[in-house]
This record gives structure tokens, C-alpha cells and sequence, in this order.
């Protein structure tokens, strides 16, 4: 992907300012955008293709794991979006600064396309987030549920969590793609890139629209945002203040943000 945006509008300047600061500063000089989607979906992949040759036999009731483990997993989307990612909590700092602080920042609701490769790291989770993901949850549950329930139901739930977590990768990666794209007028994506466009709007991120996958949980909680529609590049919309991008990697931990609206010039 090269820097040419055929359908997305110029970008304003305070804004192509912050992100060519963001780049130059924060994402190294050897990053490589396809590499890094490259290990999130070939990791996953082989780690659901390794739990699936282990299955043997299964009995209809494992496969009830699938269903119980999606929904389990998209409420945890759901409260970990809601809450760490976009609430100030010390102890979760580094998440907050991450995706409030960075993400929200790089893409606003009127410009949300990834203009080359190198900015898939603002849309991606760093690569460790993949091991932590397999160490610290899938694994430690696949022990837990093979002890409570066989071996068959461990694989299973192993494979529909790396599943999601690649899903959710791979999914938020497409929203943030050009319009133009054939992927982007796939008529579920398009729905879905829209329920996120939302998202990115600076007033009602920490309100509405929290599903990167599907808005179930969303649904049941009743935080899917109904109000008026935005487009991208709609002339309307106010241009937002962009601050220093190094100076945000502290900003949170040092001033105690709680929400981006409380560093957002608009309401100061």
C-alpha cells in the first residue's frame, strides 16, 4: 500500500502533522506493516491448526464450547474496550495511553484510512500481545476446562479464542483500509465499518460502539450508537488540536487523564 488515498479527502494539516510526528518517532524505522499482519494471522492460524489435530472423537456437547466461548469473548471485547482502554487506570496505564491516547488520535472519524504499511501498527496490537494472549489466557483456560470437561472441549475453546483474537485483528484492520477497496464493499464490512467509524468520533468514543467484531454484546448493553450519521471527510465536522505524539506516551501516567474529551482542547 502506497501513500496515494484515492477516495479519502485531503488530510488537515494539524492532523498530517501529528501522524508524520507519530511515525517518525514512534514506529522504528525497520517496522514492517505485512510483516506484522503477516505473524498475527500465520501465529493464530497455527496455533488453531496444532489444537485442532489434537481433537479425537468429539462428543456433541463439546461442541457447544464454540458458541459459549464466542460469546464469552466478545462481552470480554466489549468490558475491556469499554473499561481499561478507555478509562485511566494506573496499573493499566500503557492500554489506556495505547489506544486512547494514540489510536483515537491517528484515526478521527473523518480520516480513518491507513495511508501505507507502517501505520498498521496503530491499528494492530504489538506482536507480544499474541504470546501473552496464548500464555496467559488460552492456556491456562484450555487446562482449566480440560480438567472440567475433556480433552476434545480444551482444543475446542483454544481454537475458537485464537480465532477471535485473530478475527479481531484482521477485522479492525479492514476498517481501517480505504473505501475503495473491494473488501471495504463487502455489505457486512461496510455495516461494521460504519458501527466503528462511530467509534473514532472524540464525543461518544467512551460512550458507544466498543465491539471491534460483532456488536453483540454491544446489543445487550445498549451502547450502539443511534444518533446522526458522519462521513468521512464531511466538511462539517470540527478539526481537532493534536498533541506532541512523545509527549503522549507519558501523558497519561503523569496527569492522571481520565478520558480523551478531559485532554481534547474543545473542552478545555
Amino acid at each position: 500500500m502506497n501513500r496515494r488515498v484515492v477516495s479519502e479527502p485531503a488530510v488537515p494539516a494539524k492532523l498530517a502533522a501529528f501522524r508524520e510526528k507519530y511515525r517518525s518517532t514512534i514506529i522504528g524505522p525497520h517496522y514492517n506493516g505485512y510483516a506484522h499482519l503477516a505473524f498475527v494471522v500465520l501465529g493464530s492460524s497455527a496455533v488453531m491448526i496444532a489444537a485442532a489435530l489434537q481433537i479425537r472423537n468429539p462428543h456433541w456437547t463439546d461442541w457447544i464450547c464454540i458458541p459459549v466461548t464466542f460469546v464469552v469473548a466478545n462481552f470480554v471485547e466489549y468490558f475491556g474496550h469499554r473499561g481499561p482502554m478507555h478509562h485511566f487506570y494506573e496499573r493499566m496505564s500503557l492500554m489506556f495511553n495505547r489506544h486512547t491516547n494514540e489510536h483515537h488520535r491517528f484515526f478521527t472519524e473523518n480520516w480513518m484510512t491507513c495511508r501505507s504499511q507502517r501505520d498498521f501498527k496503530i491499528v494492530l496490537f504489538p506482536p507480544i500481545m499474541l504470546f501473552f494472549y496464548l500464555v496467559a489466557i488460552a492456556t491456562p483456560m484450555g487446562f482449566f476446562l480440560y480438567y472440567m470437561h475433556g480433552w476434545n472441549f480444551s482444543m475446542l475453546y483454544v481454537i475458537t479464542a485464537m480465532f477471535y483474537f485473530m478475527s479481531y485483528e484482521v477485522m479492525h484492520f479492514f476498517y481501517h483500509l480505504d473505501d475503495d477497496l473491494w473488501v471495504s464493499k463487502l455489505p457486512i464490512l461496510q455495516q461494521l465499518r460504519k458501527h466503528h467509524r462511530m467509534h473514532h468520533k472524540l464525543d461518544i468514543m467512551s460512550k458507544y460502539n466498543f465491539n471491534i467484531t460483532w456488536p453483540i454484546a454491544d446489543f445487550v448493553m445498549g451502547t450502539i450508537y443511534r444518533g446522526p450519521q458522519t462521513k468521512e471527510g464531511d466538511p462539517e465536522t470540527v478539526e481537532h488540536e493534536f498533541t506532541d505524539p512523545v509527549s503522549m506516551k507519558t501523558s497519561a501516567a503523569q496527569n492522571g487523564t481520565k478520558e480523551l474529551q478531559s485532554i481534547d482542547p474543545r473542552a478545555n
